[in-house]
């Protein structure tokens, strides 16, 4: 970084700080929500965790770290001979900040690609989320290995030092000497940080936000595909709900990795070509980066959020929240209109009543993506219907 931007006051630490700890309390409640339906008894959480719940936690854990160790801790591992308002590490603090914000924020990018080819496998080809055959490794691991990959490169040359901002991160020592025209003369450390911030920053963040975007774009085309082969069955017109629905889900997928990864990529890349970049830039970045946990649990909150609204509208929204983040607070004991007259039923309760009635169109679970798996189940309930109406049409006629 060639700019010193910590220059400020200490409101713009509390706010990174707000920010990162509202991160970690989301990522947290989709690692809850799993977590709490699959572990009936030790030893059994590994056998029903499904292959898009396996990619979730490891997610969700990739952005829990992420926001802690950048956000959270921010200046508390940055050397204290920096004179950053409250900066009590050493350099050894700061390799290992560096060290763990690449591997966290890796690992949250590559893993939102895996499962977006996870469930884009789910609905092209077939597959069952439970089935046992479909190894989950290779979709939580290669995230993993290739997080450790790029986290353990810029260990070589001492390129994680404190870039001048509010953390340590792939830069040169003093900040911004890999910029000059002879680093190697003027870097006491990281005189390549300016090409692992490339190689191990930058590119694998947009690759994975190209295979995230290929990945939805040919599930919403599987999903338009099945329903233009009901088309046939539709005394109705055609109907393309499920298309939709996925489009819609697939957007806001798609847009919460884009809303906070853009910018730090526009950010990187800035500095990479310019060797200098503008401060609203970086600090756009710094305050929408950390809220990719909470664009994530938005985005898996979501379908069963409007499932539950439908399900009871005269319920207050901050009731149907509390319900869907299985809370229990005061707006969680009353509706808006006949709050004591009749028996409440929980979600835990509906969601158990449609299971036993085999009522997937009223579950919405396991959804970061939409849940296009949902949607194909639903898409298939609806075909199904249609087909056994037309033969009862054509058998009575």
């Amino acid at each position: 970084m060639a700019m010193n931007y910590a220059q400020e006051n200490i409101y713009v630490l509390i706010f990174i700080r707000l920010f990162g700890l509202v991160s970690m309390i989301a990522s947290g409640f989709i690692i809850r929500d799993i977590t709490r339906k699959l572990y009936n008894r030790p030893g059994a959480f590994l056998k029903k965790v499904s292959l898009t719940q396996s990619i979730l936690i490891v997610l969700s854990i990739g952005d829990f770290g992420g926001a802690f160790f950048v956000q959270f801790i921010s200046t508390w591992m940055v050397p204290f001979h920096s004179q950053l308002l409250g900066s009590v590490g050493s350099q050894q603090s700061c390799v290992a900040q560096g060290f763990l914000s690449t591997f966290f924020y890796s690992l949250s990018a590559l893993s939102n690609a895996s499962l977006a080819v996870a469930y884009c496998l789910i609905v092209r080809l077939g597959w069952k989320d439970k089935d046992k055959s479909k190894n989950r490794l290779p979709f939580v691991l290669t995230p993993f290995l290739i997080s450790i990959v790029l986290a353990i490169a810029p260990l070589f040359g001492s390129n994680y030092n404190y870039n001048a901002g509010y953390s340590c991160y792939i830069s040169g020592a003093p900040a911004g000497c890999e910029f000059d025209p002879n680093p190697q003369e003027t870097c006491t450390r990281g005189a390549q940080a300016r090409n692992m911030l490339l190689v191990a920053g930058l590119i694998p963040t947009l690759v994975a936000f190209f295979i995230l975007t290929v990945a939805v774009v040919l599930l919403i085309h599987a999903v338009l595909v099945q329903e233009r082969r009901m088309d046939q069955y539709q005394r109705a017109g055609r109907s393309r709900k499920m298309t939709m629905e996925s489009f819609y889900q697939g957007m806001f997928y798609i847009g919460a990795f884009a809303i906070s990864w853009i910018p730090w990529l526009v950010y990187g890349f800035k500095e990479y070509i310019f060797a200098s970049v503008h401060k609203p830039s970086y600090f756009v970045m710094l305050a929408v980066t950390p809220l990719h946990g909470v664009m994530n649990a938005g985005v898996y909150f979501r379908p069963r959020l409007k499932a539950e609204r439908e399900r009871n509208p005269t319920d207050s929204t901050c009731k149907s929240l509390m319900q869907v983040l299985h809370i229990k607070c005061c707006c969680n004991r009353k509706s808006k209109e006949g709050a004591g007259d009749t028996p409440v039923i929980t979600t835990d309760q509906q969601t158990e009543d449609d299971a036993e009635k085999g009522n997937e169109k009223k579950i919405q679970t396991n959804a970061l993506a939409g849940d296009p798996k949902t949607a194909t189940i639903n898409l298939e309930a609806e075909q199904n219907a249609e087909i056994g109406s037309e033969k009862k049409v054509i058998t009575s006629s």
